[in-house]
């Protein structure tokens, strides 16, 4: 049975996909990145023309682990310049996930990192992804982590959690120093009240990370 993202894609065309990213003349002397090397995650480099008066923008569809879907696996498309929003919903292929994402790929950047949409038993964290909410929902908006973590814990006990939308790849640099990879597994308050996440890493082990020290990129 077709996806309702199949039905009228069967004959569009694709775009051109890349292993490596594009890079203008004037960056030439640059060494090339790979998806892995951006997203810490395997997928393929996409451009789309831009306005006449702008430059193509480039994008990545990236194969996720440990996604909702039947085979644990599933595909996202998200932007590589700007805040590398999450654009469309997830996939069970590279070509639903591309053309699922379609309709937002020429919506602007929104400004914001972080939308906080309040529930009436929990707060909704929407980090970079595609969700349409009502201004009456929102009730504040972070370009940071560490400042949405100091709203958040004003009320050091109020559940609180990512939207379903919102991508579920994180990169950590651990107490070593040393940076690591996972999917978001969980969130809670730690003992001290801070909002707290789980990961399960690509060992299988089960570290945490407060959200106060997440890097802008690190979701």
């Amino acid at each position: 049975m077709q996806s309702s993202t199949d039905k009228p894609s069967l004959h569009t065309t694709l775009p051109a996909f890349r292993k490596y990213r594009p890079l203008s003349n004037a960056d030439s002397a640059k060494p090339r990145s790979t998806v892995r090397d951006i997203f810490g995650v395997d997928g393929w480099f996409f451009d789309l023309a831009g306005p006449a008066t702008s430059k193509p923008r480039t994008f990545a569809v990236l194969l996720l682990p440990g996604t909702c879907t039947p085979s644990g696996w599933g595909w996202a498309v998200r932007g590589v310049d700007g805040d590398r929003r999450q654009y469309g919903p997830l996939a069970l292929t590279r070509r639903d996930a591309v053309h699922g994402a379609a309709p937002h790929l020429h919506a602007k950047e929104p400004s914001a990192l972080v939308r906080a949409e309040g529930r009436q038993q929990s707060t909704v964290l929407h980090v970079r992804c595609a969700c349409t909410l009502p201004e009456a929902v929102v009730k504040a908006e972070f370009t940071d982590f560490i400042s949405t973590a100091e709203w958040l814990d004003e009320d050091f006990t109020a559940p609180w959690r990512f939207c379903t939308s919102t991508p579920k790849r994180i990169t950590w640099n651990d107490g070593t120093g040393t940076k690591r990879r996972g999917a978001v597994w969980r969130t809670y308050r730690h003992h001290n009240g801070w909002a707290t996440v789980s990961i399960r890493d690509d060992f299988g082990c089960y570290p945490k990370a407060f959200l106060r020290d997440l890097a802008p990129d690190s979701i």
